[in-house]
């Protein structure tokens, strides 16, 4: 049995929106066990849907295509999906993948 290496916790809530911070390890085994929170966050009509990922210290293409889907839903439902704090490699990784043309990136 493996044990989730990823930690999603609610950081804010207010007019703006929600704020979401997500830590550890996101990958293939990790992103199954956080996206059907992520989804319902989705859904739940928040202005703003905001990812602080400044705690992700992995993330993999199974990672970046768990944001892709997730900014469809949040499209769907009027929700707009920020990612902020987003670490380097990452960002290298979606700009590679070309995700970064269809997601939010938020600098702080």
């Amino acid at each position: 049995m493996t044990t989730a290496l990823i930690d999603l916790r609610t950081m804010t809530r207010d007019d703006r929106g929600l704020g979401v911070m997500l830590s550890g390890e996101l990958d293939f085994f990790t992103a199954e066990h956080v996206e059907p929170h992520l989804h319902e966050l989705a859904r739940a009509g928040h202005r703003n849907l905001i990812l602080d990922l400044c705690g992700l210290s992995f993330c993999d293409s199974a990672g970046i295509d768990l944001f892709i889907r997730l900014n469809r839903r949040c499209r769907a439902s009027g929700t707009r999906l920020l990612l902020c704090d987003v670490p380097p490699p990452v960002v290298k990784s979606m700009r590679v993948l070309g995700a970064d043309r269809d997601l939010r990136l938020v600098v702080t």
